[in-house]
């Protein structure tokens, strides 16, 4: 079953302008589609009048002679072949300056295409809130665009209606000629609302104000409080308005969704997400392996009296910082108490060399040389002694034993 539509559309010339320069056309394509085209011409007196009249028409006629096979590609062609139009009109009048913008909706049951050169503009609402909105093919858009000025700087910029693409016009805008056409269609759901307008409406009210004016309103309705709202509000200029309403005849009220509700709750569109995985800790619970252990604090031990035998030497050095148990600096200790006693019991018991009757001539006493570790000690407490010489006779000299 295809979705109603209710489409209205009306034109006024504003309160500071003589000529309407502003058409528009609604028409029913021979499959039951709808074209929805809204111009505003320019050049002056005439001129523009001329322009937008020609280009909606040509607009109009290529699309109803065109199959909908692809309709991205025949709005495409419908402009290039309106800006033909407009360009050979002003060649015929002598007036090369003469152009128009230009929009339009097609509408095929709940698929809307858009196309559009120029600053006229098409909104897409949708329980009150704007969906889509076409960007205008002006310098001052294009500022914006690029971070020059902020939207505010661009409404009051005295560039803010200097195109750069139009139907027709000057050589300059013709050389950036290029119709701009989405390849995807607005889907249309019951309530939605479709507004195309040119720029006498919008210069006077806000993109936020918009739906708040004609909300809960039937769709002839809306249409007329809109322009007067424009008049009302100084009619600089010319004012057309097309309004389609899907589904049904008065513009739904905005939905107003708790604050709560609306935290929970996905925008239209938005693909479900898959809920990122928390992070790994850097370090894990579990116990490391000790294979760099982080020395803990020492512990003083308790004192035990160590026997003064037990040098601090007689801990190798290649094990510094090692701890020696308790047991073995008490056994240490005994064992070297233990020689030292032996060793002082051994000396005392040595007996004693008998003394040798003095000889009657001096005999010298050699010591003993023992090498140990490598160095020469003396045993110098030792005196050797032999047999008792025999008395010197004559001048001879008694030999010293054991020498050469």
């Amino acid at each position: 079953m295809s979705l109603p539509l209710y489409i209205h559309g009306s034109s006024d010339v504003g309160r500071q302008r003589a000529q309407n320069e502003d058409s528009y056309r609604i028409g029913v394509q021979p499959d039951g589609s709808r074209l929805l085209v809204v111009c505003d011409g320019m050049g002056g007196h005439e001129a523009g009048e001329v322009a937008s009249q020609v280009a909606s028409d040509r607009l109009v006629e290529v699309l109803s002679a065109s199959a909908p096979d692809n309709p991205p590609r025949v709005l495409y062609e419908a402009f290039v072949a309106a800006n033909q139009a407009v360009l050979e009109a002003a060649g015929t009048r002598g007036a090369p300056g003469m152009g128009t913008t230009g929009v339009i909706a097609w509408v095929m049951s709940s698929r809307c295409y858009v196309g559009w050169v120029g600053d006229s503009r098409l909104y897409q609402f949708r329980a009150g809130g704007l969906l889509d909105r076409t960007r205008d093919h002006t310098r001052v858009a294009q500022m914006v665009a690029h971070g020059i000025l902020t939207a505010d700087e661009a409404r009051n910029h005295p560039d803010s209606h200097v195109l750069v693409q139009a139907l027709g016009g000057s050589p300059g805008v013709q050389k950036s000629f290029k119709p701009e056409v989405w390849t995807e269609p607005l889907e249309l759901r019951s309530g939605d609302v479709v507004l195309l307008c040119s720029d006498g409406l919008y210069d006077l009210i806000e993109d936020h104000e918009l739906y708040p004016l004609i909300e809960g309103r039937d769709y002839q309705d809306a249409v007329t409080w809109l322009i007067q709202t424009a008049n009302e509000r100084g009619g600089t200029d010319n004012i057309t308005v097309i309004l389609l309403v899907a589904g049904q005849p008065e513009v739904p009220r905005r939905v107003t969704v708790p604050q709560e509700a609306r935290r929970e709750t996905l925008p239209d569109g938005m693909p479900m997400l898959a809920p990122v995985p928390a992070p790994e800790p850097t370090e894990r619970a579990a116990p490391v392996e000790p294979a760099a252990p982080v020395p803990a604090p020492r512990r003083r031990e308790p004192t035990v009296p160590v026997m003064p035998a037990a040098p601090a030497e007689s801990v190798p050095s290649g094990n510094a910082g090692r701890r020696v148990p308790l047991w073995w600096l008490l056994a240490t200790g005994i064992l070297t108490m233990g020689v030292g006693i032996a060793l002082g019991l051994g000396a005392g018991n040595t007996p004693s060399t008998p003394s040798a009757p003095p000889p009657p001539a001096p005999v010298q006493s050699t010591s003993s040389a023992v090498e140990v570790d490598g160095g020469t000690e003396q045993d110098a407490g030792v005196a050797q002694s032999g047999p008792p010489a025999p008395a010197p006779t004559g001048n001879s000299q008694a030999t010293e034993s054991g020498g050469k």
